[in-house]
């Protein structure tokens, strides 16, 4: 507990120096170090599940996707990082056209694919919104509410359902999880968004008001718990319990991304949805 506790104030610590000291640049590439980070460990995870996927060609990927998110905004163009994906599995489809096995297809393009499209591109989606805004900072703080949202569902997720939790989720999945912990996290990302939107109005759209953060945020906090549900499918399915051991108290990359995946462009749809209808 205490080293969980620790591992997460370093890293919000980490953060917020990396953008008070480079703003959206410093936030684009701890979302590049996350994904690559990340996209390492679900590699090695698949490789325990007999696949065989590129790592060269999913990491080049992965820096292109982050690259084209950040500087395609730098021109106004937000698909910047759809665009870069779209690029790279077409280079990578190329792969068949030099060696049409079909073990080439499905055990090293299709889970190299699947690997990208499941964590550099949806992270991309924090860095669009990081890189937006029409002030210094309020794309930043929309970017970091998301990421907030998230990750305050897995820690009220955890507190409430370890002092309250009696009925359990998904057992055969991952046994800790209970109905009362998700409703603590939903909870706990509602008050979390509620109180950014209250701190930072200033430098917010006007139509991103407590009451409606609070909203989205509880939205985000229900996509948050789906999203760590599915990569304990992915783990389970290789026999393994953390993703990694780097970060004491959370295990590896991929665990701390883990409610982020999901997360990233469910947020990124509410923002949009949020200031084009209020």
């Amino acid at each position: 507990m205490l080293a969980r506790i620790f591992s997460t104030i370093l890293l919000w610590a980490a953060t917020l120096l990396a953008i008070a000291y480079f703003d959206s640049l410093g936030w684009a590439a701890l979302i590049a170090i996350l994904s690559a980070a990340a996209l390492r460990e679900a590699l090695c995870i698949m490789r325990k599940m007999g696949l065989s996927p590129s790592g060269k060609i999913a990491q080049c990927s992965s820096a292109a996707i982050i690259a084209g998110a950040f500087f395609g905004m730098s021109i106004g163009a937000p698909l910047g990082g759809a665009i870069a994906f779209s690029l790279c599995s077409a280079a990578s489809a190329c792969l068949l056209i030099r060696d049409p096995r079909k073990e080439l297809f499905s055990k090293t393009l299709l889970p190299t694919l699947a690997a990208v499209c499941a964590i550099p591109f949806m992270l991309q989606w924090l860095v669009v919104i990081g890189s937006s805004g029409s002030t210094r900072y309020g794309g930043i703080v929309l970017a970091i509410w998301i990421l907030a949202a998230a990750k305050f569902s897995d820690v009220g997720a955890y507190v409430i359902g370890s002092a309250f939790g009696r009925h359990k989720m998904a057992p055969s999945i991952s046994p800790k999880k209970t109905w009362e912990g998700a409703a603590g996290g939903v909870f706990s990302s509602a008050a979390v968004s509620a109180a950014i939107a209250c701190g930072f109005s200033e430098i917010l759209p006007p139509q991103f008001t407590p009451p409606v953060a609070a909203l989205a945020g509880a939205a985000i906090g229900a996509v948050a718990i789906l999203s760590d549900l599915l990569e304990s499918i992915f783990k389970r399915a290789a026999g393994v319990k953390d993703s990694g051991a780097a970060i004491p108290g959370i295990g590896g990359a991929l665990d701390l991304a883990d409610s982020v995946l999901l997360s990233a462009p469910a947020g990124t749809f509410l923002l949009s949805a949020i200031l084009l209808t209020l």
